[in-house]
Order: structure tokens, then sequence, then C-alpha cells
């Protein structure tokens, strides 16, 4: 990937341009091609640069893609590409993930050993890559975050900036199997506990104080999860008519009493 030096950027908040779904594949474990304005067209954006230790690091000559995968698994993390998206533990995030880079074959001879972290833009439509023109850093305080959480029209799970019916707000609420075997009662009363509480959160104000908007919990096994043991929180219009954009709060992290 790349022309010229092979030369990597290595700057967090840094903008990338992935033009084919091929340079998300391990196999390309380098990318070279300059950076661009996160004004523009790109797929994909720096979240963090990392030192590259252990026993692969001392190797003169760059590892095969296998090898790096293997001994760079997890290194970027959830939880900081978590950070740089601005996502709470409210957030049912969708439509991102995580690529990572190590430097080019002159870059790892002359000694390089970082690790690039970038958050990948998922699909619109049937696209495995998408693109963005805006700066992901801090996306999910803002109302653009809306294209990253996890809503759905009837039983299909759709972006939250296009038509929905309801919007997941996490966390799942998990159950064992005694937990189970104690009925749809129980199950009801212990998703409630937790979504009531989460969805406060959510939308910055007890539900009560939202006339407009209804809590759909929903219970391990019922559709379209028939096999789900965890219990689900979906917030949607009171109505039931379909909308368009998140009802969650914006800005960064509050408490609802």
């Amino acid at each position: 990937m790349g022309v010229g030096s092979y030369t990597t950027t290595w700057t967090v908040g840094s903008c990338h341009r992935l033009d084919q779904l091929s340079e998300t594949d391990p196999v390309y474990n380098s990318d070279t091609s300059p950076a661009v304005s996160c004004g523009t067209s790109h797929e994909s954006e720096t979240f963090a640069v990392l030192p590259i230790g252990g026993a692969v690091a001392k190797v003169a000559q760059r590892p095969s893609p296998e090898v790096l995968d293997a001994a760079l698994n997890g290194v970027c993390s959830s939880e900081l590409l978590a950070t740089f998206l601005g996502q709470e533990s409210i957030d049912a995030l969708d439509n991102v993930s995580v690529v990572q880079f190590v430097p080019s074959v002159p870059e790892w001879r002359a000694g390089v050993r970082k690790v690039r972290c970038d958050a990948l833009v998922g699909p619109r439509t049937t696209q495995a890559v998408a693109a963005v023109t805006r700066s992901l850093r801090g996306i999910l305080t803002t109302a653009a975050g809306a294209r990253f959480r996890t809503c759905r029209l009837g039983d299909v799970e759709v972006p939250c900036d296009g038509l929905h019916s309801a919007e997941l707000v996490d966390p799942a609420v998990p159950f064992n199997g005694a937990e189970l075997a104690r009925g749809q009662a129980y199950e009801m009363s212990k998703v409630l506990d937790v979504c009531n509480a989460a969805v406060a959160a959510y939308v910055g104000v007890p539900l009560a104080e939202r006339p407009d908007l209804k809590l759909y919990p929903q219970l391990p096994g019922e559709p379209p999860d028939a096999g789900s043991t965890v219990g689900e929180c979906w917030v949607g219009s009171a109505s039931g008519l379909s909308t368009a954009g998140s009802v969650r709060r914006t800005g960064g992290s509050g408490k609802v009493s």
C-alpha cells in the first residue's frame, strides 16, 4: 500500500483512505499512503499509536502477517477505541471496528517498532467498508454519532440515523439457567431494574419526564433472538411510529438521580 518512501503516518487523529476492501485484510499490514484531511472522504482514523514490544520486536526482518497478527492481538483495544469515540457503557456501538497497521519493511529494518490503531467505518448498505467526511474523535457525544448506534426497524437492525422503531441501550441483562427457570415475571422485573436506570442515563432524564418516549424491554428468548439468554433495553417513540436520529443525550458523561 502506498508508493515512494513507504513511510507510515504515526499521528493520532490522522485520517486515511482505504480504497479497496482488500486493504483491511491483515496481509496488507502496512499503510504508507499519505494521510488525508478528516473533512474529506476517508474510511479510517488513527485513535492510538502504541509501541511494539516483546520477542517479535527483536526480529531484524519484519515477521510474516500471521506472526504479527498473533503477537499484536488485542493491542488496539476496544477500550482505547471507546475513549477516542466518546463511548460510554450505555452506548451500543455498531458500524465501527478496529484495523491495525505496522511499519513497512524499510521502516522495520530501520528500527521502527510501532502499531497504528485505526477506527474503521463499517457498512451503510452492502459495502463492507464505508466512508465519512468528518473526524470520529468524540463523535458519540454528538448527534452525528447516530450513524454508529444500534437501532431496529421491526426485527431488522439498522443504523440510528435512518428510520427505526427502537434504539438499543446497553448494558444487556444476562440470565443464568436458574433465573430463566423462574419465569417471565422475574425476567421482566430484572430487565426493568436495569433498563429504567440505563435509559434514564441515555436520554438524560428519567423516562417519566419524556412522555414522547417508551421503554420496549426485550426478554431472553423473545423474537428475533429465540436462543438468547440476555434481556435488552430498547427505547423508541411512545406512539410506535418510526423516527430517525438518536434519542441519546449529547455531550459528555452525565448522571441522573
